[in-house]
């Protein structure tokens, strides 16, 4: 990956990443502070409010982006209520602390000059807990911004999208330019904050005291702020987003997926006059596309008939494409557009040499020698009902060690010899990479996970000439087919846009 080769793109998320961060900072400043000064002055509200404030902090912030998705759906509006609410602790302390540890003597001498509450919150108060504030907001800035990164798990965009592109792509260049990205736009922010406490300048500009160059230094800051917040709007312009035919195709965090997404979207620009907005890599998957696509969220992604059956329509029985497509109409009113032709089911992997070595060419063989092996899956293998709970019922493994990770770090896990063995998708690019040996489910456990597309059917109705459109890529894509694209995603490094159009040439469809 060439940096200026994509220089839009990374433009694109340090906009993004700046606006989130700068609309909760002013959220969370305005009613940080103003719910800190409300409990200083009224202690029955204090006894409810800090120890709520105290609690919403220790909710891991992944939890809360993904406890909210039912509540308010995907993307901004899910960010920054996830971001105001983690913002509001240091701030809401610092400034009930500052008002707090106001001198008695300075309060009592005001008061016994005549002065009125307003003017001793104004003139005392407010001016001596200002270094407190800023001490909160200089905190609260640094861990937005950080925070904010985790955002893009749920379509908000931002810089940690090219972290988690990165890492389900096997693209380190792209987790350390979002890293580097997020942490230089941190440091910038505490060094902004940093210039509002130095020598009390924001303090003096308040009391009116505040030397010229002081004034200058402050207003120089604000400016350069409101410069670069303002270029963020013009380049993203949200507003251009806001059109009369668009939709939104959106993608689970894998590789394939980020290709295909990029297929559909491409061949719907290329043969309609429709807008697509990308909302690739959403984290959980289904888990959260399928609700944000019944919410309205989201338009149409790429699902697999395996875990829709099992996962979606919660069936034990043996697979019935004709009554997953029905079920999805009369449930959910989405429809299936036929299927692509892969096939990426679940598979078990371990290393060439290990299965030369003890002769291990299927499930009831590694079953035998199962103690043996350090078995490492992503967290929704443990936790699916169509995976490993109920594969150890059929195949009684009894690994030595079990290890739960992302799905990106599980072939890294094998190849740095922490696992020798792992779960896999029939259509990954690194079985070949790393020499594995995809094992042989001899009891048939695994049902087959054909990919397909679901589109929402008020879509279709809006836009009848999707179906045709979409339609065509039935049939077209192999298994084979998706392993090379995946292998040039991931070892190749070429980007989805690339490998989409380089596809779609092959089926006559050239971009327009």
């Amino acid at each position: 990956m060439n940096f200026i080769d994509r220089i839009s793109y990374f433009l694109t998320l340090f906009s993004e990443h700046l606006l989130i961060s700068f609309l909760a900072m002013l959220i969370v400043t305005v009613f940080g502070v103003a719910i800190g000064i409300w409990v200083f002055y009224k202690p029955k509200a204090r006894r409810i409010i800090m120890p709520t404030v105290n609690f919403l902090y220790t909710i891991p912030s992944i939890a809360m982006f993904g406890l909210l998705i039912p509540l308010v759906g995907i993307g901004l509006q899910n960010a920054l209520i996830v971001l105001v609410l983690y913002g509001l602790l240091p701030i809401v302390h610092n400034t009930y602390s500052g008002m707090k540890e106001v001198p008695y003597h300075l309060v009592d001498a005001a008061k016994g000059l005549g002065s009125t509450p307003q003017q001793l919150f104004r003139h005392v108060y407010f001016p001596l807990a200002l270094p407190s504030i800023l001490s909160g907001l200089r905190i609260t800035t640094v861990m937005v911004i950080a925070l904010t990164g985790l955002a893009a798990l749920i379509g908000a965009g931002g810089l940690g999208q090219a972290i988690f592109r990165g890492l389900n792509t096997m693209n380190t260049p792209l987790i350390v330019t979002g890293s580097l990205g997020i942490s230089l736009f941190a440091i910038l922010g505490d060094k902004f904050v940093g210039t509002l406490e130095k020598n009390n300048n924001l303090q003096r500009i308040i009391n009116r005291n505040a030397q010229p160059s002081q004034k200058h230094f402050i207003y120089l800051n604000l400016g350069i702020l409101a410069a670069l917040v303002l270029m963020s709007l013009v380049y993203i312009n949200p507003f251009s987003k806001i059109k009369d035919r668009v939709i939104t195709v959106a993608s689970k965090p894998m590789s394939e997926q980020y290709i295909l997404g990029e297929i559909m979207s491409q061949l719907i620009e290329n043969q309609t006059d429709i807008n697509v907005i990308r909302q690739f890599g959403i984290g959980g998957g289904t888990t959260n596309i399928h609700p944000a696509l019944l919410s309205g969220d989201l338009d149409m992604y790429v699902e697999y008939t395996g875990t829709a059956w099992m996962n979606v329509l919660n069936q034990q029985s043996q697979l019935n494409f004709e009554q997953l497509q029905q079920q999805y109409q009369d449930n959910y009113q989405l429809q299936w557009l036929g299927l692509l032709g892969m096939n990426n089911t679940y598979a078990i992997a371990i290393p060439q040499s290990i299965a030369t070595q003890k002769q291990i060419k299927t499930y009831s063989d590694l079953v035998r020698h199962s103690v043996a092996f350090d078995f490492g899956a992503e967290f929704e293998f443990f936790e699916r009902a169509d995976a490993y709970p109920s594969l150890i019922k059929v195949y009684p493994f009894n690994f030595a060690k079990l290890h739960e990770m992302d799905i990106s770090l599980r072939y890294k896990a094998i190849e740095e010899g922490k696992v020798n063995a792992i779960d896999a998708f029939t259509t990954d690019a690194q079985i070949e990479a790393l020499d594995l040996q995809v094992l042989v489910d001899d009891k048939h456990f695994f049902p087959d996970y054909e990919a397909g597309i679901v589109i929402r059917e008020a879509v279709l109705q809006q836009y009848p000439e999707l179906k045709t459109v979409l339609m065509q890529l039935e049939g077209k894509i192999s298994t084979e087919s998706m392993r090379k694209m995946n292998y040039q995603l991931e070892v190749l490094k070429e980007t989805p846009k690339e490998i989409a159009q380089a596809f779609l040439a092959t089926l006559g469809h050239k971009d327009e």
